[in-house]
């Protein structure tokens, strides 16, 4: 074959769409042993969106207008890494080639090769780093070299796909969640690197004809008669693509009086915003947000945020959503975005930032880097944004009520520089839709340092008692900050879901006594579980070093439906 028409490529586009999708299952065990397990969901959702608007795309004669229409319908649905990296994959420079009702082997495998350059312009990966570039640069190399046929370079594509996607087995992450897992993350294939090679297998397929059976996911040896029959873990809710829809729905019949809907997206902003304000906009998604509830979205009120852009369970938002909340919330005086440091975030939230610009409206970013666990200092901006974003949203808040946008950036970046924190995990949460929590463990064994997703830690080690466990990440605190006698700070204790206020205030108690005897001044101290990671078990602890100027804003009031100072 020689020749592919428009047609041919919507039904091949349709195949690899149904490749992965059923194929959910598989990517989301693949991403569960060194991430956070969304990204089988989120590729599910991404294709989803591409099939609806495939399949009304019959009519189309402009090969690269399907690409194009393609990976934007990929985009908004997704969110998340994935959202924006597989969507550039598809789209390419599609839109800015002319209109072609066919193409030719040649003229694909460039498209490819447009993708890779794109994808890596965007995330700067390099094979190697164990991201979908490994399965990916292999794979448009071998097509570049065999254009004879679609079939001869579908089938040289297939084979560079997986063996990329087999080396990432042997590769330190450096790139996504894993990458704070260090040598762990060894012996695992990359979620991205597997999703490219199943496109790619897929693709040699609808040439061919060939049925290339679908990769199987390995049964556990403690799996319990009759489990396949379950749906997923018992939780109340309806279809779990509907969750964050429903739980918006909600929030909004209870508090509604004060906040609202943001038009044709999915986001929230105050109903209520005084002209001239600089607008806090922060999010629900992967550095928080939907499964991290009360954080972020339900954190709209007085000095605190002014809209909150929604994503999907632990995904965050695309750039349409995050650009549509932040105009809406907009009064002129620019807006300050301010979210967890997360490969998904940082590329949705800069494109969001690209686009508010073009339309004259200014916006600065401050991306809360706390988690200490995750890498060392001299990689201070690798770092997670974890519980420690509670202490930051209530700086931020008050800054944006009272000061223009240049100065509220310079006390939350002043804030966010001085704040610290680490955790361990319990117990694994449990995505909406699966059966599996994302880690386990034995019943004697923690995850030190794990993040807010459920991703797992950079260390298992033995259960330890409460005040033992408090001393350890106190220690790593104080060695990491600096912090010592004289300084003054805030603390929060956050639990991350189903611990108990028991266990999280028998932990506050230990904190307080270790930092009075260090000498080490509280000026306040808070416990809660506000960011949460749906039914997980663990806690963290946040240090913020303060000033009086902190202070002052600390101590402002502050009112929203879950977080309330007075």
């Amino acid at each position: 074959m020689k020749i592919i028409n428009c047609e041919q490529i919507r039904r091949m586009l349709l195949s690899c769409a149904d490749r992965i999708i059923r194929n959910e299952p598989y990517l989301t065990t693949v991403d569960s042993a060194i991430g956070d397990g969304d990204h089988g969901i989120g590729m599910k959702n991404g294709m989803t969106a591409a099939r609806k608007y495939l399949e009304t795309a019959e009519g189309e004669t402009n090969v690269y207008a399907l690409y194009a229409n393609m990976a934007e319908a990929m985009q908004q649905a997704m969110g998340g890494a994935s959202g924006m990296i597989f969507s550039t994959l598809f789209a390419g420079r599609a839109a800015e080639k002319a209109p072609a009702e066919e193409i030719t082997p040649s003229d694909l495998a460039n498209q490819m090769k447009e993708g890779l350059q794109a994808i890596q312009e965007l995330g700067h990966a390099e094979v190697g780093d164990k991201t979908m570039v490994d399965a990916l640069a292999p794979a448009v190399e071998a097509m570049l070299g065999n254009t004879s046929s679609f079939e001869e370079m579908f089938k040289a594509g297939e084979a560079g796909a997986k063996a990329g996607m087999e080396k990432t087995k042997d590769y330190i992450a450096r790139f996504g969640r894993a990458k704070s897992l260090g040598k762990r993350a060894i012996g695992h294939q990359d979620a991205g690197a597997t999703s490219t090679w199943l496109i790619f297998v897929e693709m040699f397929d609808f040439v061919t004809g060939n049925k290339t059976p679908d990769p199987v996911i390995e049964k556990k040896t403690d799996d319990k008669a009759g489990e396949a029959d379950i749906k997923w873990k018992k939780k109340i809710i309806n279809d779990p693509a509907d969750v964050v829809k429903e739980e918006g729905e909600g929030f909004l019949f209870a508090f509604g009086d004060k906040i609202a809907a943001v038009p044709g997206v999915n986001g929230l902003v105050k109903k209520e915003i005084p002209e001239g304000k600089t607008a806090l906009v922060i999010y629900r998604s992967k550095s928080g947000g939907s499964g991290h509830e009360p954080m972020f979205g339900f954190f709209l009120g007085e000095n605190l945020a002014d809209a909150a852009a929604n994503g999907n369970v632990f995904a965050s938002p695309d750039p349409v959503t995050i650009t549509k909340t932040a105009e809406t919330a907009d009064r002129g005086a620019g807006v300050m975005f301010l979210y967890g440091n997360y490969a998904g975030d940082n590329l949705n939230f800069d494109k969001a930032a690209e686009n508010l610009e073009k339309e004259g409206i200014h916006s600065r970013t401050v991306r809360v880097m706390d988690d200490v666990a995750s890498a060392p200092k001299e990689r201070y901006t690798d770092r997670r944004g974890i519980a420690g974003d509670v202490l930051m949203l209530k700086i931020a808040g008050a800054a944006c009520a009272e000061m223009p946008l240049e100065e509220a950036y310079r006390v939350a970046t002043k804030a966010r520089n001085n704040l610290f924190t680490v955790g361990v995990g319990l117990e694994g949460a449990t995505i909406p839709g699966q059966k599996e929590p994302i880690f386990t463990l034995p019943a004697d064994e923690m995850e030190y340092g794990l993040g807010i997703h459920g991703e797992p830690g950079i260390e298992r080690i033995k259960m330890q008692s409460a005040d033992e466990i408090v001393e350890k990440l106190v220690d790593v605190i104080l060695a990491d900050s600096g912090i010592g006698a004289g300084d003054t700070v805030c603390t929060y204790v956050n639990g991350l879901g189903s611990t108990t206020m028991m266990e999280l205030m028998i932990m506050n108690r230990k904190l307080a006594l270790i930092l009075k005897e260090k000498g080490i001044l509280v000026h306040d101290m808070d416990v809660n579980s506000l960011v949460t990671t749906m039914e997980m078990a663990g806690a963290s602890i946040s240090l913020m070093k303060m000033d009086e100027e902190l202070i002052r804003l600390y101590d402002k009031p502050c009112s929203s439906p879950y977080y309330t100072k007075l």
